[in-house]
């Protein structure tokens, strides 16, 4: 999966809850929890999947691998223990969810909204693409740049057994690793009223614990340890690249210069600042190009940016906490977390 980082998670504890408490969502949450409840009571048991004949061996390795990373979680970086991914969802090929991110248009401020339990969230996530693009097209009016990216995996925080998702067993070991920690930690520490740091942490932790596993399990010479620490090499650069080019906007956006602008020629100087950092990226060094080509197909705006600073900022700072506080033993590092942002 190319964008392991930041494409894998979406928070749904309060939305399916969130019109219990709020008439003016009750519309979004039952929709939310119609998507959720019709997932879970479609699942299967893991146990059933593996001695079912008709499905591929490979398949069931991964399903296998699944629960070993799982126990790995467990017994070696002091997870909490839950019925997570005991089930599995045959997506049958389609996306399951779909999430809007937003930004104003002259200034990296992404759009809140706002649920009980959780609280300001800067996405929102929609089990209907239509439903998607109509929240896009309403932000639009109002002035915001928006995104939308598929979604297939997802913490609901311990209101539900998260199932296996069939397109996760489509990864490497290295991002399914990645994956599975991500998510099982935002069932061991989660972070209220403050899902962006969540999500930070959880993909510092997801690298961390990822590369322990394969270390692990393959050894420090595999293919698949190797593998992995020069995708994710490829990845650091590429998100460091785009957390600078978003700090380069903030200083565009920011110039007095810019302010006293018409509103024309802001969007003329503000489209070719980001053709020149899509240009730039063509100087990153990189093992593959895929990060670089990726960007060059797409429409960069605002948002895109918000995306990159919700999942890799901080990354640096949690390293140093992590240094200083558990001596670079992650399960010490996870015990402290859970010590102060324990969901149990």
């Amino acid at each position: 999966m190319l964008f392991r980082k930041w494409i894998i998670d979406v928070l749904l504890a309060s939305l399916l809850f969130a019109g219990a408490w709020h008439g003016d969502l009750l519309d979004y949450a039952w929709k939310a929890a119609r998507g959720q409840f019709r997932i879970l009571l479609n699942v299967r048991s893991v146990k059933s999947y593996l001695s079912d004949l008709n499905v591929p061996d490979s398949l069931k390795l991964k399903v296998r691998l699944i629960q070993e990373i799982k126990q790995f979680t467990i017994d070696s970086l002091g997870f909490s223990n839950n019925k997570n991914y005991t089930t599995i969802y045959d997506q049958q090929g389609k996306p399951l969810l779909w999430v809007v991110t937003a930004s104003e248009r002259f200034a990296l401020n992404p759009y809140f909204w706002n649920f009980p339990i959780v609280g300001t969230v800067s996405y929102k996530g929609f089990f209907s693409e239509n439903e998607a693009l109509e929240e896009a097209e309403w932000l639009e009016k109002k002035g915001y740049e928006t995104r939308i990216r598929q979604v297939n995996a997802w913490s609901t925080l311990g209101w539900f057994k998260d199932p296996i998702m069939t397109s996760m067993l489509d990864d490497k070991p290295g991002d399914l690793a990645n994956l599975i920690i991500h998510e099982l930690f935002h069932r061991t520490v989660y972070v209220k009223n403050n899902v962006d740091y969540s999500e930070k942490l959880a993909s510092f932790i997801g690298d961390k614990g990822a590369r322990l596993f394969l270390k692990y399990k393959y050894g420090e010479n595999s293919f698949e340890y190797l593998d992995y620490l020069k995708d994710d090499e490829d990845y650091k650069r590429f998100a460091n690249f785009m957390l600078h080019a978003a700090k380069r906007l903030d200083s565009l956006y920011a110039d007095t210069r810019f302010k006293s602008l018409s509103e024309n020629d802001k969007v003329k100087l503000k489209q070719t600042v980001i053709q020149t950092i899509v240009n730039d990226a063509d100087t990153i060094h990189l093992h593959e190009r895929s990060y670089v080509d990726w960007l060059k197909k797409q429409t960069p705006n605002n948002a895109l940016f918000i995306i990159f600073r919700q999942y890799n900022n901080q990354q640096e700072e949690f390293e140093k906490e992590y240094q200083r506080i558990a001596k670079g033993k992650l399960k010490d590092y996870v015990l402290y977390l859970k010590s102060n942002y324990s969901t149990d």
